[in-house]
């Protein structure tokens, strides 16, 4: 018997010593046990599976709000043709020397899909909201305020030439640690007073104090949440300023290059918070009869929040936004 599993080992092109289980690493990855039994071996342990749509898990397939009718800014880094934007009129301008609203830092295509990606590949979470680029960042890393200022200035006036046509939402991708500018702190304080939701991520550093121009009562600050759902992104900021958490972990988008990619940290966590933003104001729109004004749209995405288990406040604010829950406060509404 021994001679005959010898003659099969062998054959295979492995070694058995008897009595003894040997591991065998080679090109089979057999294991042999001492009763001369064969299984296969994986030759490293297998690498769980991550969830590319995780964070899109957490907002309804069956949209009840799309963002219809809603004008959503997007300041940061431009934007480049991508499949998920096919059909959207993309309009914007310029802030930076580059001459072009090409995103060539890969951040801004990112936050413009999760708020409004057609879905080819994944659906933002507001569809049908219409994007407007306003670059400020050309990739040098050099943002400077004078740019986000000059853009939340073009906003107010596009909104005071058009009344009944205005941006509403602004995702405001800026942030500095500490200090702050006086012309930007003006300008976001007047487009909040004019009705304009401002939001802007908590900054990445990984500790506490929430990055200018969050850190402003005038801007919803926004803090990411880490893909197990139970705790903050390590990267992320907190303070006493947040106002919500939002997916800011691996968060599958689009990029510039066309194709897709993870993006982590606030600034992906601010696209989902601006994208319920603009969803709460089509349903606003639809109950008032009018634009809302940016209190009435926070109390609808705090009144639609829930706090995660375990997390401070400080790390969260009012929680993570719940959409459906957020829908169903204007399913009777036509």
């Amino acid at each position: 018997m021994r001679r005959a599993i010898l003659v099969v080992l062998l054959l295979l092109g492995v070694w058995y010593a008897y009595g003894t289980e040997t591991l065998f690493l080679g090109p089979t990855h057999l294991r042999v046990s001492e009763e001369g039994e064969f299984s296969w071996v994986a030759p490293q342990p297998k690498k769980e599976t991550f969830d590319n749509f995780w964070a899109y898990r957490y907002y309804p397939i069956e949209k009840k709000l799309t963002g219809l009718g809603v004008k959503v800014a997007v300041a940061d880094s431009g934007i480049s043709s991508h499949p998920e934007f096919n059909g959207k009129h993309i309009a914007g301008q310029d802030f930076t020397l580059s001459g072009s609203l090409a995103d060539v830092k890969n951040h801004g295509t990112g936050v413009a899909g999760i708020i409004g990606a057609r879905g080819v590949r994944f659906t933002g979470v507001a569809p049908s909201a219409s994007i407007l680029v306003y670059k400020i960042d050309d990739g040098s890393r050099l943002i400077g305020p004078q740019a986000a200022a000059n853009a939340v200035n073009d906003i107010l006036s596009y909104n005071e030439k058009n009344p009944s046509d205005k941006i509403s939402v602004l995702n405001l991708s800026y942030g500095v640690s500490g200090g702050g500018y006086v012309a930007l702190t003006n300008a976001i304080n007047r487009a909040h007073d004019s009705g304009v939701v401002i939001v802007s991520p908590a900054g990445n550093y990984g500790f506490p104090g929430v990055f200018y121009p969050a850190n402003l009562s005038t801007v919803i600050a926004v803090s990411a949440l880490g893909a197990d759902g139970k705790t903050l992104y390590p990267n992320s900021a907190y303070g006493a300023e947040v106002d919500f958490i939002a997916p800011g972990d691996r968060v599958y988008t689009a990029s510039s290059d066309g194709d897709y990619t993870l993006m982590s940290g606030t600034s992906a966590a601010a696209g989902f918070v601006s994208a319920a933003a603009a969803l709460a104001v089509e349903g606003l729109q639809k109950k008032l009869g009018r634009y809302p004004t940016v209190e009435e749209v926070k109390n609808v995405l705090k009144q639609a929040s829930s706090k995660i288990p375990g997390l401070p406040d400080i790390a969260q604010g009012n929680g993570l936004i719940d959409v459906k829950k957020l829908e169903n406060m204007f399913a009777d509404k036509k």
